[in-house]
């Protein structure tokens, strides 16, 4: 099944004593485009957060947000990361020799740093929080992928159901086709009528017979009918595949539009110019909703 780039998922569960919540928000963009807002004692994990995002989604605007939840919780307890506060010691020098001033390292400047204090059970063991971060992420992924899975199917049917009524004007543009020409032969013929004392009669019929064929050759369709309904084929293919497939289907739509507009510059008649546009409003729905597809 297609998938929508619009999507929301939630997960959320304890993790090393604290209760910790993970929101994915999903809107279309043309390719993947990844945020995250993440707590200090979370930012450390960004880029493995961004991998498994990528093993589930292929474009879009992805928002990702991690809190801890303190509410009725007990203040947990505060460790020091030494190492870490010894390279913001070094980093905080190292930055007052480059610009030539001299400045002490205090204590409130060390404690800016997010990662010189955090929760000691988090600081106790990296490993186990981060398999309950990346449970969480991927509980998150799952709950946002089935989201984005129904948004598919709405616009899936949606899709499908303008297809068939292209497919109806296409069907009825081609059944015209033929009357075209005729009728043009008749108007032809009541001009030459006209002419008739002004030309001689073995001019005048070959004359006819000129501007009859020149006008089958310029106004004729069936080489765009028959692309057009190929394009059709190949869009339902698409939808009934499913995946990731919303740059072919902006891609057929392009090349639907433009053998739409071929037939309404030829065909020189009413009806099949009504039809074009029908076709042509159906289409640029289409694109609306295509462009909502990963």
């Amino acid at each position: 099944m297609i998938r929508s780039m619009t999507g929301y998922g939630r997960a959320e569960a304890e993790v090393l004593g604290r209760w910790l919540t993970v929101e994915i928000k999903t809107v279309n963009h043309r390719f993947l485009n990844f945020n995250a807002r993440l707590p200090g004692d979370l930012q450390r994990f960004e880029h493995q957060i961004l991998g498994r995002v990528k093993e589930r989604l292929q474009r879009g605007q992805v928002n990702l947000f991690a809190g801890w939840d303190a509410a009725g919780a007990e203040c947990p307890p505060v460790v020091i990361n030494r190492e870490a506060a010894r390279r913001a010691a070094d980093l905080l020098q190292e930055v007052a020799r480059h610009v030539g001033i001299e400045a002490e390292v205090r204590l409130e400047h060390l404690l800016a740093f997010p990662a010189v204090t955090m929760p000691g059970g988090l600081a106790a063991d990296a490993e186990t929080l981060w398999e309950g971060v990346a449970a969480l992420v991927d509980q998150a992924l799952q709950d946002l992928q089935a989201f984005r899975e129904r948004e598919g199917n709405d616009l899936a049917r949606d899709m499908g159901e303008r297809v068939d009524a292209i497919e109806a004007h296409v069907a009825e543009i081609d059944r015209l086709r033929p009357g075209v020409l005729e009728a043009y032969r008749e108007r032809l013929a009541r001009r030459v009528e006209e002419l008739a004392r002004e030309v001689p009669e073995g001019d005048l019929h070959a004359r006819l017979a000129m501007e009859v064929a020149l006008f089958a050759d310029r106004s004729d369709i069936s080489e765009e009918v028959v692309r057009l309904r190929s394009h059709i084929e190949k869009f339902r293919e698409l939808l009934a595949a499913g995946g990731v497939v919303g740059r072919k289907l902006e891609f057929l739509l392009q090349e639907m539009n433009r053998e739409t507009n071929t037939i309404g510059s030829k065909a020189s008649d009413a009806e099949i110019s009504r039809r074009v546009v029908d076709i042509k409003a159906e289409l640029e729905k289409i694109r609306e909703q295509v462009q909502n597809v990963e």
